[in-house]
């Protein structure tokens, strides 16, 4: 079952899964792996993706809101930002927090420039663009899903967004999962890739005027520390968060300190 108080549907074309019935309004955009699996394309995805959105469901209303397949070739961030305002007017929403994961973030800073309904904003584990190291691990998975290869690009990501034991379970459940799954477009992921390496938020950063919550952290392979002071500086109310001691892995591993963070920021 999903957990209490959660349901699924779909919102100007984006599929989403919504938790709790907290007061406020979350809006959570994933990053760019997105379109390798949404919340519309199985049952048990939109399950997980509740569990994340419980963490937020004593002060909010959570909407995990996923991007529709069947991207146009040339499609933009700032493209994909207009749909998610699609959803907000879809789901008559007056004012939203709005909380980006990874390259999720890069359509928050969009949205948060061109949407006074935003109140806040966080960018999590995320910058203005992509370090060239974080370039290039997303030319390689692009070039990788160009191939049809998508078992590498499961593996690789597993090692970054988890550790340890955890990691490991992943990437060899990732072998099976290959032989079972493909995206349902897999265009879009070439789309999304093309639209991240293209991106740069930081004249866009300079017209938020909403209270923005930067969360970095020193051992992401995304995005350097320069990368996340950078980012908050653009920002005319930001402020930065940096964690310690890991990386893209700090939504899944270590959530007292991610999600904590991003807690008492919007609780402000």
């Amino acid at each position: 079952m999903l957990p209490v108080l959660a349901s699924t549907g779909t919102a100007a074309g984006h599929p989403f899964v919504r938790v709790g019935d907290g007061p406020r309004t979350l809006l959570v955009v994933p990053g760019l792996n997105d379109p390798l699996h949404t919340v519309g394309d199985s049952w048990w995805y939109p399950r997980l993706m509740a569990l994340y959105l419980r963490r937020y469901a004593d002060t909010h209303t959570g909407y995990m809101v996923s991007r529709p397949h069947g991207l146009a070739s040339g499609t933009t961030v700032s493209d994909l930002a207009r749909g998610y305002e699609r959803v907000l007017d879809a789901l008559d929403v007056g004012s939203v927090d709005v909380l980006g994961l990874s390259m999720g973030g890069f359509v928050v800073q969009h949205l948060a420039a061109d949407d006074d309904r935003v109140d806040r904003a966080v960018l999590g584990l995320s910058g203005t663009r992509l370090s060239e190291s974080g370039a290039a691990v997303v030319r390689r998975w692009r070039d990788r899903a160009a191939a049809g290869h998508w078992g590498p690009i499961y593996r690789d990501a597993a090692g970054i967004l988890a550790a340890g034991a955890r990691a490991r379970l992943l990437q060899a459940g990732s072998f099976v999962y290959d032989r079972l799954f493909e995206p349902v477009d897999p265009t879009d992921f070439l789309v999304s890739a093309d639209a991240c390496l293209a991106f740069d938020g930081r004249r866009v950063c300079e017209r938020v005027t909403a209270p923005t919550l930067v969360v970095g952290a020193d051992r992401d392979p995304f995005f350097d520390e320069g990368d996340y002071r950078a980012a908050a500086d653009a920002l005319p109310d930001g402020r930065l968060a940096m964690l310690r001691g890991t990386g893209h892995e700090a939504v899944v591993e270590h959530p007292a300190a991610f999600d904590g963070t991003v807690r008492r920021f919007l609780s402000r």
